[in-house]
C-alpha cells in the first residue's frame, strides 16, 4: 500500500480475546511450538472468516490488505497470557504394524490483542468494518475451534512515525539490520526477539495452498526497543508496523 510521508491513515481496530489459541511455528514437528502473536496470514484469514470468503477468493481479492497486531495481555487481570500443552495421542502405520505416538501442541491461555486493518481502497475498509459487525462465520485465531471474543471494533486515525518505541508486536524486518537501542531502566527483564521467515500470502490452485512471498519477521515478546525507521504508525497509545 502506498502511503505518502506524514499522511494520516484510516484504519479499523479490533479488540479481541481468546481462551486457548495457537499459531504453529512451521519449523516444529512433534512439539508444535506457538508464536506469541498471530502472523499476517492468520490475521487476513480472520478477515476472510468475517467476510465469509473461501480461501481462493480471499487470497485473490484481499492479498494486499495491510494488518498489524499488538498484544495487550499484560494489561488484563492475569498480568499476561498463560501457557498450556495439549497432548494428542495418535496412531501411525509402519510396514504392517500400528504404532502409537504423542503430539504436543503449545497453547496460549487467554491471549488478548489489538488488531489493525487498513487498505488504500476505502470501499475495502468499509466492507471489512461491516463484516466484523456482522461476521458470516465464527471468528477464530489458530485452529477453527480456537474461537475469540470480539470486544470492540472502531475506526481510528493512525499517525506515521519516523522513530518510536515498539514492543509486544511483530516487525516486518530484522531490527538488528536497522539498528535499535533498549532502555534498560524501563525493563529489567527482556528476551531476545525471535526472527522467523514466513509467507505473506498464499496461492490457491486446485484446492492446494502454496506459501508465497516469504518475508522476515521479528516477534517482540517481553521486549521493547527504540527504532528510527520510516513506516511505523501510532494510534496514540501503541506503536506498530503494518505487516
Amino acid at each position: 500500500m502506498f502511503i505518502k510521508k506524514g499522511e494520516v491513515v484510516d484504519a479499523i481496530r479490533l479488540h479481541v480475546r481468546g481462551v486457548f489459541n495457537s499459531y504453529r511455528d512451521p519449523k516444529t514437528h512433534k512439539i508444535h511450538r506457538t508464536f506469541p502473536f498471530p502472523p499476517r496470514t492468520t490475521l487476513i484469514g480472520l478477515a476472510g472468516a468475517a467476510l465469509g470468503l473461501s480461501e481462493d477468493v480471499l487470497w485473490d481479492e484481499y492479498k494486499d490488505l495491510q494488518v498489524a497486531v499488538i498484544a495487550i495481555s499484560k494489561e488484563n487481570s492475569l498480568g499476561g497470557e498463560g501457557r498450556a500443552d495439549d497432548l494428542i495421542k495418535y496412531k501411525k502405520f509402519k510396514d504392517n504394524d500400528v504404532e502409537t505416538s504423542i503430539l504436543i501442541r503449545e497453547l496460549l491461555y487467554k491471549p488478548e490483542y489489538l488488531i489493525y486493518y487498513t487498505s488504500s481502497e476505502k470501499n475495502v475498509l468499509g466492507e471489512i468494518h461491516e463484516a466484523f459487525l456482522n461476521p458470516k462465520y465464527a471468528l477464530s485465531l489458530g485452529h477453527d475451534d480456537e474461537l475469540i471474543i470480539l470486544h470492540e471494533i472502531e475506526k481510528v486515525n493512525l499517525i506515521p512515525l519516523e522513530s518510536g518505541e515498539y514492543g509486544e508486536t511483530i516487525l516486518p524486518f530484522n531490527p538488528s539490520a536497522e539498528g535499535f537501542h533498549i532502555d534498560i531502566t524501563k525493563q529489567r527483564y527482556f528476551e531476545p526477539c525471535t526472527l522467523v521467515t514466513l509467507p505473506t500470502q498464499f496461492i490457491i490452485k486446485n484446492g492446494i495452498r502454496t506459501p508465497s512471498k516469504l518475508q522476515t519477521y521479528a516477534f517482540l515478546k517481553n521486549l521493547r526497543i527504540h527504532i528510527t525507521k520510516n513506516g511505523g504508525f501510532t494510534d496514540g497509545a501503541y506503536n506498530f508496523f503494518f505487516l
